[in-house]
Formats: C-alpha cells, structure tokens, sequence
C-alpha cells in the first residue's frame, strides 16, 4: 500500500505536537501517567501567581497550579486549582502557603501538612489558605522604621540645607563687600603708597635732623656726669640738717618765735585786751557823751554859783 506525502507529513506533525506537549510538561516536572487529586484554595490576592507553577512540600513538588479563576460574586477572591499527586493524603486542618520561591517574586503553593488524626480532604475539597509575603513582608516590616529615620535624616537634611542657605548668602553678602573694599582699595593703593613713599621720605629727613640732637644729648649726659654731684649732695644734706634742727628747736620753745609757739600767755594777754577793747566800744557807742564833748556856737563858761 502506497503511503500518500500528504499523509506522511501530517503523521509527522501530529507526533512532533504530541511529543512536544508531552516534553514540555515533562520540563515543568508534571507526569502526565500520574494520577492526580483536585484541590480549591481561595485567596484575596495571589501576586503573580501562575498556572503550572509548582505545589510543594517541605521543598519537593508534588503537584501543580491547574487553573485560576476570579469569583467576582465573592468580592473577587481568587480561587485556584491545584493538581496533587494521588499519593499525598492531605489532612484536613493543612494549610495552602502562597509563597514566594527566589529573589526575583516566582510563586509557589507550599503545603502545610498536619496531624489530622486520620482525616483527610478528599479529592475536590477547599484548603485553608494563607499567605507568605516574604521578602516583601520583611521590607514592609521594616519599612515603617527606615522610613521614620529615613524621614527624620531628611528633616535634619532640611534643617542643614537651610542653615547652608542662610550662611550662602551670608558668605554672598561677605563676597560683595569685599569685592567693594577690593575695588576701593585697588583705588586708593596708588595713593596710599604714594604717602608712604612721601612719609618715608620726611621721616628719613627727620631721622637725619635728630641725629645732631642724639649727639648734643650725650655729650650733655657726659657732662652731668663729669659734675661733683657728690659735694652738691652733701651740701644739701647738711642744710637739711640745720634746717631740721632749727625746726626742733621751735617746737622746744626756744627762742623768741618759739616761746610765741610754745607760750599761751600772749594769747590769753590778746584776748583779754581784745575783750577790754570791745567792751570800751560797745560803751562808746552807748554813751559817746562821757568820752566827746563839742559846741555849734563855742563852750561857754558855766556862771559861778553865788557864795
């Protein structure tokens, strides 16, 4: 019997898909000649989870994600369909973890498994549910603390760059001013060290005319030196004598000026003819009659009286 190309190359075809499928499941770890269970598992969320990815336990896959479907009439959980070897008894209380499996978010269903006491899901029934966030569990963990230091650094960082601000224009201001007293000086310097010049000139004239006055002045030093500044010393030693011993001699009493000094009774003598004297005119005032006599007209004799 003649075997037509047509024939031939859908055989071929058809063999390639069949051992395409079958190596392809085969690559995913999936024995298409296993007997497997149908379990539900609700989520709320699944993040990224994906058909076909694995169902393990303890790190060994035992089945696989079969189907995921949204319950929009149950708020929108997500139910998915795991494929479980046949041979797993799974007990009832076990607990479907969906996790994260590397660093780079592939998902995975880790089974739970409990001691059930001889009780077991059967083939079609929900399991528990729960999710590990993983790595992203652990940043939002720790995110809450990073972010309040995170925060505070930057509000320090505020505070700093603030602080820079005001000192910029601080040092902007600081800048200008000295590019005005740059300015200024680069106009003033010619003048300034044309009058050095013209004082270092008048002071090296000044220097010159003090010179003969340094001379004069020590020739006069030497002169003062060359006096008998011994003798005048001890001639005014022995007036000083004299006059200290003059001076003793007053408050002795001795001599006229002493006794004056020393002596109350000139003293007691002025004051009484001082008080004598007072006394004379307080009674000349009261009675100028008895101390003056005068006439307009002349003194007339008095008549004798008649014997």
């Amino acid at each position: 019997m003649k075997i037509s190309k047509e024939f031939k190359v859908a055989s071929l075809a058809i063999g390639s898909m069949v051992i395409l499928y079958f190596g392809f499941n085969y690559l995913k770890g999936i024995d298409m000649f296993q007997t497997t269970n149908d379990y539900y598992v609700l989520y709320e969320h699944v993040e990224g989870l994906k058909k076909s990815n694995p169902v393990i336990i303890h790190g060994y896959s035992v089945g696989r994600v079969n189907d995921i479907m949204i319950l929009q009439e149950k708020d929108n959980l997500v139910l998915v369909n795991i494929n479980v070897d046949s041979d797993i008894r799974i007990g009832v209380g076990t607990i479907a973890r969906l996790m994260s499996t590397d660093f780079l978010g592939s998902k995975a269903i880790e089974l739970n498994l409990v001691d059930s006491s001889g009780q077991y899901y059967d083939d079609g029934d929900t399991l528990e549910s729960s999710f590990d966030e993983g790595i992203t569990g652990l940043l939002k963990e720790k995110a809450g603390p990073v972010a309040d230091t995170i925060s505070n650094m930057f509000g320090k960082l505020n505070i700093i760059l603030d602080g820079l601000a005001r000192n910029t224009d601080k040092i902007s201001g600081t800048i200008e001013n000295l590019n005005g007293f740059t300015g200024t000086l680069n106009n003033d310097l010619p003048v300034l060290i044309a009058n050095l010049n013209k004082n270092s000139k008048e002071l090296s004239e000044l220097m010159a005319g003090i010179k003969p006055i340094l001379n004069n002045t020590a020739q006069l030093t030497d002169s003062l030196k060359s006096l008998e500044l011994s003798a005048t010393l001890a001639k005014t030693q022995l007036l000083m004598d004299n006059l200290n011993a003059r001076l003793i001699a007053l408050k002795e009493g001795e001599g006229t000026m002493g006794k004056l000094m020393t002596d109350d009774s000139l003293y007691f003598y002025l004051s009484n003819t001082a008080r004598d004297l007072d006394r004379l005119l307080v009674d000349l005032e009261a009675n100028p009659g008895r101390y003056v006599q005068f006439s307009v007209f002349g003194k007339k004799d008095k008549p004798e009286k008649k014997k």
